[in-house]
């Protein structure tokens, strides 16, 4: 539903997507993974097997805190892929994708506190943390990632409980933060005493990237996130975090209250990690994605629109359009395209951003998509 609040318009992204899907030719909003890429026939393969084999043992109620099969597998096989360290004083815990990670730890954490994000941000995930706090700091965002010195002049004067930030492949700006500020975020946490909440969803699928910030951790000061949604399926909603044992232990009982998190899904997730099939999908995605961003970058500079930061990963480009993003994607759904006006993204500015998508669309819809944009752009 969109609704306005004196001159804005806010809309979730994921609704947006919805409610045009049927209206479009060419669909460069949506955030879900392509759907010709996902491994159905092997999905389908690990639902018999469990069920087979450990018959209504996996139609039970879910246990606290996820499966020990998972997380074993995750541990065992996941974690290495993601190059990520967990260390003995630290636990994993299941839960029903990253956004219900999301939900649990601002309940955990937040009771009218302050918290910082970055500028922009995805707002289905950070809307969970945005409403048990009493004040959110943006932070500026550059090709590098969160701008460090911005944050710490922040921090001299304003005392933070939680920065929430997307280090790989960012949703919706595309970049990745390098090596140094990861480093730097840990330091700035420990000496300002505050945690960190890392959000990974893209790492499985993104190439040669920087160690997580989670791996600098010495001190507990980073909660890790990651889900199994753009690697297997959204659908399946099976996720987790990384803390240190005592906030793992109240996340974990937390996430027990709900009983949200999919006992079957969880078997299914552990047999393809088993199987090794996650592990082997990755290197696939990760090729996929970057030839239909190559396509787009590509389109983009040929017509002259070249004021984004290239993404090395993921699924998003952030474009500024010069123009009111709203007016430039009411005149391009007219013409058969769909994108996401990014201002929804932002806590400050973004008013002529808009966010595209290569994930759904073809190359030759991308060309086409980008043509209809740079139509209504010069045009409009």
């Amino acid at each position: 539903m969109v609704s306005r609040i004196g001159k804005e318009i806010e809309i979730s992204p994921v609704e947006l997507g919805s409610q045009i899907a049927k209206r479009v030719k060419i669909n460069m909003a949506s955030g879900t993974p392509d759907p010709s890429k996902m491994p159905l026939k092997e999905i389908e393969e690990a639902y018999n097997e469990v069920l087979n084999e450990l018959g209504s043992k996996v139609l039970f109620y879910p246990g606290a805190g996820g499966q020990d099969e998972l997380i074993r597998e995750i541990e065992d096989k996941f974690l290495p892929l993601l190059n990520l360290s967990k260390r003995k004083s630290e636990r994993i815990v299941v839960t029903s994708g990253a956004q219900h990670a999301m939900e649990l730890l601002g309940k955990y954490f937040l009771e009218n506190d302050v918290i910082a994000v970055e500028n922009p941000t995805f707002i289905e995930t950070f809307n969970a943390l945005k409403l048990r706090s009493s004040s959110v700091i943006p932070i500026s965002l550059d090709s590098s990632g969160i701008n460090v010195d911005e944050l710490e002049t922040l921090l001299k004067i304003v005392k933070i409980k939680l920065l929430y930030v997307i280090p790989n492949c960012h949703n919706p700006a595309g970049v990745n933060m390098s090596e140094c500020k990861r480093k730097t975020l840990v330091e700035l946490a420990e000496k300002y005493d505050f945690y960190i909440i890392e959000d990974d969803p893209y790492r499985p699928i993104a190439g040669e990237i920087p160690n997580p910030i989670k791996n600098y951790d010495n001190t507990g000061r980073v909660i890790y996130v990651s889900s199994f949604s753009k690697i297997i399926a959204p659908g399946l909603r099976v996720g987790f975090l990384i803390a240190k044992e005592d906030i793992a232990e109240k996340i974990s009982l937390m996430e027990q209250l709900d009983f949200s998190t999919s006992t079957i899904n969880q078997y299914v997730v552990a047999r393809l990690l088993r199987k090794g099939i996650v592990t082997e999908r990755s290197k696939e995605l990760y090729e996929h994605y970057k030839s239909k961003m190559r396509v787009l970058v590509d389109s983009l500079i040929d017509k002259g629109l070249d004021k984004f930061n290239e993404p090395k990963c993921g699924f998003f480009l952030l474009l500024d359009a010069g123009k009111d993003s709203w007016n430039v994607f009411h005149k391009a759904v007219e013409k058969g395209l769909s994108f996401v006006p990014a201002k929804p993204f932002f806590l400050r500015g973004g008013d002529t951003m808009t966010r595209l998508s290569v994930s759904v669309v073809t190359k030759e819809e991308i060309i086409e998509g980008v043509r209809i944009l740079n139509e209504v752009i010069r045009n409009g």
